[in-house]
């Protein structure tokens, strides 16, 4: 397990490393002041050019991320991580817990397979990007505004909170990974309750859940948190849609802006083509999908009971 957190760690920073340097020259090849005149970006303190990285990356070592916008970066990601991680937080609970709950109530105790009911509900579920929902119900609340006359909607569709205004944006990032989650989990306790060992503890008389909790569910854990990993990566690939989608105040929102894809006459106005932003958001963001990764395949490798036979007899761990 020690060399592969070493082996995951050392290829981690070099990716994280690329990111930073492909993300700031992306930037300097797009300049601002080309596309949107009123740019911060014009201001002649504001340039950027690729002589300047290294000074950057100097100033990066010693806790200076930049400025943008006329303000220190720290200051300007550090409120919306914090919004950004309660999102994905409460997402993530939501996921894995109606991810596995879908898994198991999608075999059946009596045929020990996957219903077929669940199957095609699994398979349009894990095939839906949560952009798409997201629009849908948009769609729906704009008419209920429209039509109702009550001059509210159901829910909060902007905004940010930690009640009613997370059910929406909650909803729509956990989505997809809560079916990716369920069908591989159902795929996976299918093809276990079909071996031997399992036909041999049914017939001592073992119910349906002593089966599957004591027996199954142990061999299947392992993958089972390795398509956590693939559910939380599929998460924060989602986080700056969904954000955008419902003006959830977090860095996903700030990237699109700094992107160029909304340009507000308000502060965040100011971010377009900030090359020392536009690499740090891109950086914290890639850092969760690695670090989603390495904690998934370190759990997998302190729950796999074969993994730790292997480290027991000294074999090679696998990779």
């Amino acid at each position: 397990m020690i060399r592969y957190l070493i082996r995951k760690s050392l290829l981690m920073i070099i990716i994280l490393v690329v990111l930073h340097f492909v993300a700031y020259h992306f930037a300097l090849r797009h300049p601002a002041h080309l596309f949107y005149p009123f740019s911060s970006s014009t201001d002649p303190d504001a340039e950027f050019s690729p002589s300047q990285y290294p000074a950057y990356v100097r100033g990066l070592l010693s806790g200076d991320l930049g400025e943008a916008g006329g303000a220190p970066v720290a200051e300007v990601i550090g409120d919306p991580i914090r919004k950004s991680l309660v999102l994905l937080g409460v997402a993530v609970v939501v996921t894995v817990t109606t991810g596995l709950l879908l898994g198991f109530l999608a075999i059946s105790p009596r045929t020990w397979r996957i219903r077929p009911a669940a199957t095609l509900l699994l398979a349009a579920g894990s095939s839906m990007p949560g952009f798409v929902l997201g629009a849908i119900i948009l769609s729906l609340l704009v008419y209920q505004l429209l039509f109702s006359g009550s001059g509210t909607t159901l829910l909060p569709i902007s905004g940010y909170g930690l009640g009613r205004h997370l059910i929406l944006p909650v909803m729509v990032l956990a989505v997809q990974p809560t079916f990716h989650l369920a069908k591989v989990t159902a795929g996976l306790l299918e093809n276990e309750l079909q071996r031997d060992y399992i036909q041999v503890a049914q017939s001592k008389g073992l119910d349906w859940r002593r089966v599957l909790g004591r027996h199954a569910w142990a061999n299947v854990l392992s993958p089972a948190l390795i398509t956590m990993g693939e559910a939380m990566r599929l998460m924060i690939g989602g986080l700056v849609l969904v954000e955008a989608i419902f003006l959830w105040p977090g860095i996903g929102r700030i990237l699109l802006y700094s992107l160029g894809l909304r340009l507000d006459a308000g502060p965040t106005g100011n971010f377009f083509g900030d090359p020392e932003l536009i690499a740090i958001l891109a950086v914290i963001l890639g850092s969760w999908i690695l670090l989603a990764d390495l904690i998934a395949g370190l759990l997998a490798y302190h729950f796999d009971p074969r993994v730790s036979v292997a480290a027991q007899e000294g074999g090679a761990l696998p990779a």
